[in-house]
């Protein structure tokens, strides 16, 4: 199959245009409504407050409305190239590092979302496991987690249409639960919650490492963000609006749901914290069945669709056999035995330091060297024209990336907080001092640009 199939012409990588686009911007705020629902997030927001936190209750809700700020922000400034030119990010990618060199940052953002799209499906799995148990007294997790693969590869395979009303769909499901969960807390738990507003807490170090990790839990979705952006229909305010309510607002409720079931019962695993909330088996149940969902929405989106889309620009094949390989690949992960690895979570410690610098250097490229002008047959012309650098390498690029990340990996607690900012500020000295092309100002206004607004 061929990537000028009609079952790629969305999902491929060329251009979407204006009238090919499926998100409305109530869709696509829904379909981020469900996909940012993600278990990581739920146990950070329990791990800022005792006995695995220092903070108190005041103090992690101020992490929480700072760093869901930032990912709107983040998201927004991301995907602007996608919504405005309907590219994907491994197109985009090509003016900050050229043509080759954008594989080194498109495949940094593609393994820890394979290895993800694993851990998701095995937790997802883990939780219908704990349902049929309860309701059946029968399970078999490994027979879940494979029927769990299959299902969303399904989901993928059939294209982004798929993927959005499958995500809308379920955020009519999840917001509602979540809802009852924190009205649940509340009613059960009010004095606990009290008595943790008034503890002391911290303002200094665990503050600063806790916003760090707030953020970093879906940092790496900013990066490709023009992978759904594409799909958005072009209106003004969309972008902004789009994500400040479809990332910035379902954040910060799962992250205050993290942060309300931690001052209530103490407890960081999130399955058993929600177990411990739970006052009978029906309850528990729908609580179980809202990790399988919360996996299942996050795989779609974060996961398997920018992993797709590499796999498709390395190695050409289509979008359909570059999902199932997605899938294969999730499996090989093993992630029964990463989920409860130290060294796993370790290394994609290290490795997400290196994600900071390729966002901040893409940001700089996008914004402040070619103020938001890209000349897109220049981008998939690759043998010439004003994006062709030397070999095909754009080494400002990968150099600011590497320095970056090694500034990360030092500073690790800070990670991106420290990487990005060095990667953007090095990646325009060196732009500068090798004196590379931007383009002249006929050839960028060669093409219509539609403006988004602010």
């Amino acid at each position: 199959m061929s990537q000028n199939d009609s079952h790629n012409e969305l999902e491929g990588l060329k251009p979407v245009a204006y009238n090919k686009r499926v998100f409305s911007l109530l869709s696509y705020i829904l379909m981020w409504w469900s996909s940012v629902i993600v278990i990581q997030g739920f146990v950070l927001g329990q791990s800022m407050l005792p006995p695995a936190g220092k903070l108190n209750f005041y103090q992690a809700v101020i992490v929480m409305l700072l760093a869901s700020l930032i990912l709107g922000a983040l998201y927004s400034l991301s995907g602007t190239p996608g919504l405005k030119y309907g590219i994907p990010f491994t197109v985009q990618s090509r003016a900050a590092f050229g043509p080759k060199g954008s594989r080194v940052a498109t495949i940094i953002r593609a393994i820890p979302a394979v290895f993800w799209y694993g851990i998701g499906t095995w937790i997802g799995a883990m939780a219908i496991n704990q349902i049929t148990n309860t309701l059946f007294g029968v399970g078999n997790v490994w027979v879940y987690f494979f029927l769990f693969q299959v299902i969303q590869t399904l989901l993928a395979y059939k294209g982004i249409k798929s993927i959005k009303w499958f995500d809308v769909t379920m955020a009519l499901v999840l917001v509602p639960i979540m809802a009852f969960m924190m009205y649940s807390i509340v009613k059960n738990y009010g004095f606990e919650l009290s008595a943790s507003w008034n503890s002391a807490g911290s303002w200094g170090e665990p503050f600063i490492i806790s916003l760090v990790a707030v953020v970093g839990a879906i940092f790496t979705s900013a990066l490709n963000n023009s992978d759904l952006a594409r799909h958005l229909e072009p209106k003004k305010a969309v972008n902004w609006v789009g994500h400040m309510v479809g990332v910035t607002v379902p954040y910060c409720f799962l992250i205050m749901l993290g942060i309300m079931s931690g001052a209530a019962v103490g407890i960081w695993d999130p399955i058993q914290a929600l177990a411990e909330l739970a006052p009978g088996v029906a309850v528990a149940v729908i609580l179980l069945l809202f990790i399988a969902l919360a996996q299942f929405t996050t795989n779609l989106t974060m996961n398997c669709l920018p992993s797709a889309l590499v796999i498709m620009e390395t190695t050409g094949l289509s979008w359909g056999t570059s999902v199932i390989i997605v899938g294969v690949l999730g499996i090989a992960t093993m992630p029964w035995l990463l989920f409860t690895s130290q060294n796993f979570f370790s290394f994609i410690a290290y490795y997400s330091a290196f994600l900071g610098p390729v966002l901040g250097v893409m940001l700089a490229d996008y914004f402040l060297i070619r103020k938001q002008k890209l000349v897109v047959r220049d981008l998939y012309n690759t043998a010439k024209g004003i994006y062709f650098y030397k070999e095909g390498w754009n080494w400002a690029g990968l150099v600011s990336v590497l320095v970056g990340g090694i500034c990360g990996i030092i500073f690790l607690s800070y990670s991106w907080l420290i990487a990005m900012p060095v990667g953007s500020i090095l990646y325009l000295v060196l732009y500068k001092v090798f004196d590379l092309p931007v383009g002249k100002e006929d050839e960028l206004n060669s093409e219509p640009v539609f403006d988004i607004g602010d």
